[in-house]
């Protein structure tokens, strides 16, 4: 064990070392231009605007222009787009970034993760499905560890959803119809005030009937308990203030009705008379203190209640709110140096009735990063964080990365970074007849390695790709082979991959977009006699592929995608591969009004995205098959 531990903690000595001896005397605080274009810069990855050819990281950026051309409906919609793998069941949605779905959700930088489990399966982390996408601005997706800069959680990666901001006067209406009794109505409106303030908000309804899917016999049948309606408003209001300061306050709020079955007829735990409800209060005030610093405070709370077997019997029910404090400062020391620190404060409450839990804890950290900008176009950073939880102890990650910009229009890159990962509070106090904590649990903690570059052929044609090799130690697996089950530390999880996208302009009309991401998970357990690695069966996504054709003119803009994922456990997921179609049109009638039309399952194809070899194997949780959407949208 002491040889495997001393080189992550020379390591993060290290940064501390070099990070702290650096913080000499501070100069002028400015580090980016006053106004920076997204298109150059990428926030998330370092906490700060930096250039994207300097971010020593595999990000994807889906932007206000793409989003407003796929009129999207929810945010896996949009993360499928860009061939990212969302594990959907049981009335949720969590997201797997390097294969993995130890996923960190922000919106605008705040964390959004509940330590606790989402949906069947998830290790934690937050239900996409419960964002509204009208509000948003556009989604940063960072690849591989990030628990330097943002602590538990951020393990596969990390995805930052942005809000809009006012740019000025503008209503829009948005009704949609569609198969199985689908309809979203939406509104929106913004508007800047000659007192310095300026507001958005949105409202939306969204509801439908049971959706269909087809068996792995290709038969046609209705998914019991899918049908239910969402209402959600969110409202965002500023104020600038003098010398560059000001003042932003966001509130969310969701509720959400309907049926609830976990898995497919036929499967174990199917409720045909499952119900559940969810509210969602969220509000958050930040305090800009420049360009370059800000403090904020917030309030999440939310709640979720299920029944099912009769109907009437709760099987499930919680209240979970975490209170949190943030302060952050980007300090230029000179042209070469760039620090970002910051502190968070979190306290956590889980009144967890159905797994007799009723308990709260409190997280502290503080983090510091340098970047650093060196000759011939060299950038490195070095940065550590140290967290202290109050229940789990504390724990110190650290990441070194280095970019090459090696001229206007490719640079490379390579970074190693540790991650760690809290045990969910059902796996540390649940004391329920199917399921009993395990107070002994460690966090998992690892590291990752990556290589990447980016590059522009010409002025219609980039490519970008990474590598990553994983390692994690005291992974947390589940022990369901009696009752009650329970959570345990296996020995070590092995996961490696690759990630490549090639997008070309073949015209002003036509532009095409093509992807490939492979990943392998291994597992290794000593408890069970193992002395090697086995694969992990619920890999959704060995081999993902991405196909994107898009159609511009004048009035009329369409897209083609095709997505497809092959070499996984035919047995845990129903079958080893499949292949879907999807398509958006839009026909703009005029500048302010438009028409469009989504299909999505073209092909008509029986497939699941997650797997069920926890409690039964086959296609239990099937996609919905072939259907449409018509929508509308009108600007005022």
């Amino acid at each position: 064990m002491g040889k495997q531990k001393t080189p992550k903690i020379l390591c993060s000595l290290m940064s501390g070392v070099l990070l702290f001896g650096l913080a000499g005397q501070v100069s002028a605080a400015e580090s980016v231009p006053e106004e920076f274009s997204f298109d150059e810069y990428v926030i998330t990855a370092n906490r700060m605007p930096v250039k994207a050819t300097e971010v020593a990281a595999n990000v994807t950026v889906i932007n206000r222009e793409e989003i407003d051309r796929g009129n999207y409906a929810s945010v896996p919609e949009m993360l499928r787009k860009v061939n990212i793998a969302v594990e959907e069941g049981g009335g949720g949605a969590i997201p797997f970034l390097n294969g993995d779905k130890r996923v960190l959700i922000l919106v605008d930088g705040r964390r959004m993760n509940w330590d606790q489990i989402i949906i069947s399966g998830s290790a934690g982390g937050f239900n996409l499905t419960n964002i509204p996408v009208k509000n948003i601005e556009r989604i940063e997706i960072v690849r591989g560890p990030s628990s330097s800069l943002y602590g538990s959680d951020a393990v596969g990666g990390v995805i930052n959803i942005i809000t809009r901001k006012t740019t000025g006067g503008n209503t829009t209406l948005t009704t949609e119809a569609g198969s199985w009794g689908q309809r979203r109505y939406a509104f929106s409106d913004e508007n800047k005030l000659d007192n310095g303030f300026s507001y958005f908000i949105t409202a939306e309804r969204k509801k439908q009937d049971n959706y269909k899917y087809k068996d792995k016999d290709g038969y046609t049948k209705e998914f019991a308990q899918t049908y239910g309606e969402q209402d959600s408003v969110n409202f965002r209001l500023d104020k600038e203030l003098d010398n560059e300061k000001s003042l932003s306050l966001q509130f969310n709020y969701m509720d959400k009705d309907g049926g609830f079955s976990m898995k497919a007829p036929g499967y174990y735990h199917n409720y045909p008379y499952g119900y559940g409800s969810s509210r969602d209060n969220n509000v958050a005030l930040t305090y800009n203190l420049s360009k370059d610093g800000f403090f904020r405070v917030y309030r999440h709370s939310s709640s979720d209640e299920h029944t099912s077997f009769d109907g009437s019997t709760i099987s499930y029910q919680v209240d979970r709110s975490a209170v949190g404090m943030e302060w952050q400062q980007r300090m230029q020391l000179n042209d070469q140096h760039t620090l970002v620190g910051g502190a968070d404060w979190r306290q956590n409450d889980y009144e967890y009735v159905s797994q007799v839990i009723d308990d709260s804890y409190t997280t502290k950290a503080i983090y510091l990063e340098d970047n650093w900008k060196l000759p011939h176009d060299w950038t490195v950073t070095l940065g550590s964080r140290y967290d202290d939880h109050s229940i789990i102890g504390n724990h110190i990650t650290s990441r070194v990365t280095a970019n090459r910009k090696l001229n206007k229009k490719t640079n490379v890159f390579a970074s190693w970074g540790q991650f760690v990962k809290s045990p969910t509070v059902e796996d540390l106090f649940s004391n329920a007849p199917w399921f009993v904590g395990n107070p002994d649990l460690r966090p998992e903690t690892g590291d990752t390695i990556t290589l990447g570059m980016n590059t522009e052929f010409d002025r219609n044609t980039n490519l970008q790709l990474s590598v990553f090799k994983s390692r994690v130690e005291d992974a947390i697996a589940y022990d369901y082979t009696n009752q009650p089950g329970f959570a345990y530390n296996i020995d070590e999880q092995k996961r490696r991959g690759l990630d490549l996208t090639l997008a070309h302009k073949l015209s002003d009309q036509w532009s095409v977009a093509a992807g490939y991401s492979y990943v392998k998970v291994e597992n290794k357990d000593a408890s069970t006699g193992s002395t090697g690695f086995t694969n992990d069966i619920d890999n959704s996504q060995p081999n993902g592929y991405r196909l994107n054709v898009q159609y511009t003119q004048a009035q009329w803009d369409a897209g083609v995608t095709l997505r497809a994922a092959s070499g996984r456990d035919a047995e845990s997921f129903g079958s080893s591969h499949y292949a879907v179609l999807d398509m958006t049109v839009n026909y703009r009638i005029k500048p302010e009004t438009k028409l469009y039309l989504k299909g999505y399952n073209l092909s008509d194809e029986s497939y699941s995205v997650k797997g069920g070899s926890t409690w039964g194997t086959g296609l239990a949780y099937p996609m919905a098959k072939r259907n449409f959407i018509f929508g509308l949208e009108h600007r005022i």
